[in-house]
């Protein structure tokens, strides 16, 4: 049976590809940007506490509810057409939102704006890793993931930056502002490459001296086996914990206790870890791109397992390289798994396994936090932090296992840029 690629003359150029992933950042934006005024909103109209804590999770559960029918959508619709109804929605109940007066509008705003948000990035990524160059996927996915580090940082500087100077109620028109203009460049220099629908093709050749023989496991078959599917959600769910419950959960907590650490101190060590990352990226793409799947698995977990663990220490120096640690590990991690979808998966197929995968970490961002904080609670900080690790490692080890296993390499199209 033949599967699907792009043709070999649609080699997306490197505008196309920033094209598509300044529109995964500035769609993150749109709800970066408002980080900094929802509790000052959400208070200006007698929204109390535990109102505003339904209020950040109906965003989540938004997401959650938006991830897998974009997926679906994306392989059986224009995925340009996709993208643009989901973005324009987005951009619009972002904006709307400033006219939310009530804890039941904002909700439902907030709610509306997770699924559009959570639709948008995920038929973008589904385009990406089905539209780049076989030889690339490492590099294309790091700059996305670069671009979503650099965006969710962007944000919430001009979300800060707009309150301070405009108010609260003009930081929601302003947070849709840059997924308009990218939607607009993509207007005028459209990012084909990645637009154009797949188109049948012979089987790929047989790459790897085992698959001739037989070997069993991916190589046999472009279709993952539920092992890898298994294992892609695994780490996806365990990185989100750790992301939500760690990073933006535990390590706070611990900063301002044991760490020794003022708000100074902590919003510079997560700085360098930003910027650690945003170096570190690009090379890990390119090791990516030689071939190497189970080390970076294996070597970004234990980094940040390790870093996890050390943010119990009551060094602040100490704490603070683990929380470097902690953001590098974490992300390296993080781009793997786009990496892999990309090349188990037929084309057809990579818009589903996004949806999936988005979906299971949108799940562990959301039930993580309360079961860490649940054992911190009950035992201590240091126990929380522990389990974060262990998950780490007990969902990466095994993925890393499937990963070394023999598996067929889609024919490469040329570099992106070419």
């Amino acid at each position: 049976m033949s599967r699907l690629r792009l043709r070999p003359a649609d080699i997306p150029s490197l505008e196309q590809t920033l094209v598509v992933c300044a529109l995964i950042g500035a769609a993150q934006m749109t709800w970066g940007v408002v980080v900094p005024v929802l509790p000052l909103f959400a208070d200006s109209y007698g929204i109390g506490v535990a109102l505003l804590g339904v209020v950040l999770a109906s965003f989540g559960v938004g997401r959650i509810l938006g991830n897998l029918p974009a997926g679906i959508l994306v392989g059986r619709l224009p995925a340009r057409t996709v993208v643009r109804v989901s973005a324009l929605g987005l951009a619009a109940v972002t904006a709307s939102t400033a006219l939310a007066h009530d804890a039941v509008w904002l909700i439902v705003l907030r709610t509306a704006t997770g699924v559009l948000g959570g639709a948008t990035v995920t038929a973008c990524f589904a385009v990406l890793l089905r539209g780049a160059p076989a030889d690339a996927r490492g590099r294309v996915v790091s700059l996305a993931t670069v671009v979503q580090l650099s965006a969710a940082a962007l944000g919430s500087l001009l979300g800060g930056a707009v309150l301070q100077l405009l108010g609260a109620g003009l930081v929601f028109p302003v947070a849709a502002v840059p997924l308009l203009l990218v939607l607009l460049w993509d207007l005028a220099r459209p990012a084909s490459a990645y637009w154009a629908r797949p188109v049948a093709s012979a089987p790929e050749p047989v790459r790897d001296a085992r698959d001739a023989a037989g070997a069993p496991g991916p190589a046999r078959g472009r279709s993952a086996p539920g092992a890898l599917v298994v294992g892609l959600i695994a780490v996806t769910f365990a990185l989100f914990v750790a992301r939500f419950a760690g990073e933006q959960g535990l390590i706070p907590v611990l900063a301002y206790g044991p760490g020794g650490l003022d708000p100074f101190g902590l919003g510079a060590a997560l700085a360098a870890g930003t910027v650690a990352s945003l170096i570190v990226l690009p090379l890990v793409g390119r090791w990516l791109d030689s071939g190497a799947r189970a080390v970076p698995v294996l070597a970004s977990a234990a980094l940040a397992a390790l870093g996890l663990i050390g943010v119990a220490s009551t060094s602040e120096w100490w704490f603070a390289a683990s929380v470097v640690a902690v953001s590098i590990g974490s992300s390296i991690l993080g781009i793997v798994p786009g990496v892999v979808t990309a090349e188990r998966f037929p084309p057809e197929r990579v818009g589903v396994m996004v949806g999936v995968t988005r979906t299971a970490g949108d799940a562990g961002a959301a039930l993580g936090p309360a079961v860490v904080f649940l054992v911190a609670d009950v035992l201590d900080p240091g126990a929380g932090v522990l389990l974060l690790g262990a998950l780490l490692l007990v969902a990466a080890v095994p993925f890393a296992v499937l990963l070394v296993r023999p598996r067929r390499l889609s024919p490469g199209r040329g570099s992106v840029g070419a």
